[in-house]
């Protein structure tokens, strides 16, 4: 891009971007009742309630981070009693992964903390506000969320 009009504006955009994902993201953090683990790990073990079991291999695609980086997340969930690692019964080289039950309890009461507090900031919007929004909303994942395999 050789514009400079253009370089500053994406520059000032970026800029503007990483902070409200930074501070929508602590806001969210402070609104739900899993406060005992990190984002990171809260969104495997959502992951782990919708798919019932999976591998450490999928979850770190899911996640987009390494396979070593997901050992680590998921020996601090199975410390916590959150998650449980298990050979898979066909494969004993495959592991598999599941949600213990305190595990699934904390990510249902944490993701109806969030919702109603997400729920009650829409209400207060106009339906316009609301369209603008689902747009932007699928803008930004587009553009910021790499395409899964």
């Amino acid at each position: 891009m050789t514009d400079p009009g253009a370089e500053a504006e994406i520059a000032e955009l970026a800029a503007e971007l990483q902070r409200l994902l930074l501070v929508s993201s602590r806001i969210l953090r402070s609104h739900t009742a899993s406060h005992t683990v990190s984002a990171s790990q809260f969104s495997v073990l959502a992951h782990l309630d919708r798919a019932e079991e999976s591998t450490p291999g999928t979850l770190a695609d899911f996640e987009h981070v390494s396979p070593p980086v997901m050992t680590r997340v998921l020996g601090r969930l199975e410390e916590a009693g959150l998650v449980r690692r298990s050979a898979h019964p066909e494969d004993g080289r495959q592991v598999r992964v599941t949600l213990t039950d305190r595990g699934r309890e904390l990510v249902r009461a944490g993701r109806a903390e969030r919702d109603a507090w997400l729920r009650s900031r829409l209400d207060g919007i106009s339906a316009e506000e609301r369209e603008s929004l689902r747009e932007a909303t699928a803008l930004l994942r587009r553009t910021l969320v790499p395409p899964r395999d």
